[in-house]
Formats: C-alpha cells, structure tokens, sequence
C-alpha cells in the first residue's frame, strides 16, 4: 500500500507541471516559462503532454491561423520549430510590454548542440474565456548571427 502511496504522489508531481491553464495570476514571463518548460520534457509524463501544454496556453487568435492541435504538432516538429523540443537550455531575455502585448526574446540549445533564437509574442486576452490571461500570439525565429549577440 505505501508503494502504491508513493507511485501515485510522484505521478501526481510530473502531471501537474503540465496541468496549468492560462489564467490571470500568471505574466508574460511566466507564461512563457510554462509552454517552454512543457516543450523541454515533451513526452513526459505522457506523450506530446508539453505540446499540448504549449497549445493550451496559444491565443484564440494564434490558433484560428495555426489550426486544430494535430497541424500544430507538426508545425512545431518542422526544423524552424524544432530546437524548442527537448531543448538542454534556454536563456529568456527582458520582455519589452506596451498595452496588452509582450514580446520576450528567448534563445535554446537542443539536444543535438543548436543554438536557436525566437522572438515570443504573447497577448493579453480582452475577452472571452481567458479574459486577461496572458497567452502566445505569435512566435518567430530569428537569426542570431555569429556572435549569438542578435537578441
């Protein structure tokens, strides 16, 4: 009994990494810290968990473009996206935040030794069922040039 105990509480620490939702109490940053977290350790505890966590905090916006979560998969799988899978290392620059829009600079190191940029830019929803939570509009990579000094 005290095995199954233990096994249940230990099961119960991986998921609730990837039980959050969007929700007021958390900023730009700390979204941001949560869908790249999720996307660090994506098969665990189960199997795309943190994509599915990264797709639960992507705005309403961000998915009628992107689409329903299975073409969100893929695209996050192309080599643009890629690197933020299972990445070893991330480095998250100052948020710049005007109105209800943040844009964070974000740098990651895969599993393979690639050094990636990305600008993230998250939204502060106006309405709706995430009515002040922040979540992500867009992200684009960009090139860090030799010195990794672009961001």
């Amino acid at each position: 009994m005290r095995m199954l105990l233990c096994f249940a509480c230990a099961f119960a620490c991986q998921c609730s990494a990837f039980d959050k939702h969007p929700s007021p109490e958390f900023g730009p940053k700390e979204v941001l810290e949560i869908v790249l977290a999720g996307m660090a350790s994506n098969d665990k505890p189960t199997l795309d968990a943190g994509l599915h966590q990264a797709f639960r905090f992507a705005s309403p916006g961000n998915k009628a473009v992107v689409g329903p979560f299975w073409h969100f998969k893929a695209v996050v799988k192309q080599p643009t996206y890629a690197p933020l899978l299972y990445h070893i290392k991330r480095t998250l620059g100052e948020p710049v935040t005007i109105a209800s829009n943040s844009t964070i600079p974000i740098v990651v190191i895969s599993t393979s030794g690639e050094v990636a940029g990305y600008m993230w830019t998250l939204t502060m929803q106006a309405d709706g069922e995430h009515k002040g939570s922040w979540m992500t509009e867009s992200v684009r990579r960009v090139s860090l040039g030799e010195d990794l000094k672009a961001l």
